[in-house]
């Protein structure tokens, strides 16, 4: 099922254009009513979490209307007098939000900037948000626009789009999905921490799984399990960017989830998923989960490198992923009408 799943992806990945094919997931997700028997949260039953790679709100949608983006009536003041959008090089040269002339740019594998503890401190610099083209390249201004990430627009235009969502951690990756899973980055010096940076040395205070697993409430982890979710395998970051998890189920840090044996909660819940490699799809798990009543009530997605949307790879890769979820997740419409899909990066 690997190769089926790049044919299946690449038959509508030559152009940026071929998404648009993509907005009938949107369609039929918008197109059920949501559930709504108390007019509450309570009418939320399922919580399915994707957290992607490295996108800023500016960098996709700066350019949407509506949003603070780039025509924010009150931008973030530089000591400069002037706004937190004219970013200067170390000789005064300034750099305004552009967008670049390639084609297809959803298409494109873009430049990665730096986004580790010391870089993303240089360009904060103590909160006067002025240092980003030293600490990040002048590409760090580029953005794209609704002609480069239909689908993503697409999205925003149908459902909610949040226009203050930042990392929890001016760092990488690994730190920000310990918040996800956590609340926490060992700040206070216990269980392995803090950490600033992608040790992955085992760590030991609590996750928010073992705090549901306590309070009785269901949870699960999706994800492809590349070549182990174990030390030989990698904890499924493995070369092979179709398959895995690219090492973004960050619980597999932690040292009861490392420790934990078959029939264990944590390792039947959170190290466990499809085999690509062995004919399985990407959303085997999940869609079965859907169809046979069994989604839990708290889900969190981890996907292959590819479609992660890193900037190593492209966003309209992640797009495909994304559209792919949403027709697993409606493909039970009841299931859908009670469940909460967060998108975030």
């Amino acid at each position: 099922m690997a190769d089926m799943n790049r044919r299946r992806f690449f038959q509508i990945a030559g152009a940026t254009a071929g998404f648009a094919a993509l907005s009938g997931s949107i369609d039929r997700a918008a197109a059920i009513p949501a559930h709504r028997a108390s007019g509450t949260i309570k009418d939320v039953e399922h919580i399915v979490v994707l957290m992607q790679e490295n996108r800023s709100f500016d960098h996709y949608f700066g350019a949407l209307k509506g949003v603070r983006g780039f025509g924010d009536p009150r931008p973030v003041t530089l000591p400069s007098g002037k706004s937190v959008w004219h970013q200067a090089d170390a000789a005064g040269k300034e750099t305004l939000p552009f967008h670049p002339t390639a084609d297809d740019l959803g298409m494109q594998f873009l430049q990665g900037l730096n986004h580790d503890w010391a870089g993303g401190h240089q360009a904060y610099n103590d909160g006067r948000y002025d240092r980003w083209i030293p600490a990040k390249t002048p590409t760090t201004m580029a953005y794209l626009t609704r002609d480069d990430i239909p689908f993503h627009y697409a999205l925003a235009d149908r459902f909610t789009v949040c226009d203050a969502y930042h990392c929890s951690f001016i760092g990488a990756t690994d730190p920000n999905r310990y918040y996800l899973w956590s609340g926490h980055t060992g700040n206070d010096g216990t269980g392995g921490g803090p950490v600033l940076g992608n040790e992955e040395k085992g760590y030991g205070w609590t996750t928010y799984p073992e705090r549901l697993e306590e309070a009785g409430i269901s949870w699960k982890i999706y994800q492809d399990i590349g070549d182990g979710l174990d030390g030989p395998g990698g904890w499924g970051w493995i070369d092979d960017a179709y398959r895995g998890n690219y090492g973004d189920n960050s619980l597999l840090y932690f040292d009861t989830y490392r420790n934990a044996q078959p029939g264990n909660p944590l390792y039947d819940k959170a190290r466990t998923g499809t085999n690509v490699a062995a004919d399985d799809d990407y959303f085997d798990g999940i869609a079965a989960d859907v169809k046979n009543g069994k989604l839990p009530q708290i889900s969190w997605v981890a996907a292959p490198e590819a479609f992660t949307e890193h900037s190593n790879f492209p966003s309209n890769y992640g797009a495909w992923y994304i559209a792919r979820l949403l027709d697993a997740l409606t493909s039970d419409p009841e299931v859908w009408s009670r469940t909460a899909l967060f998108i975030t990066y």
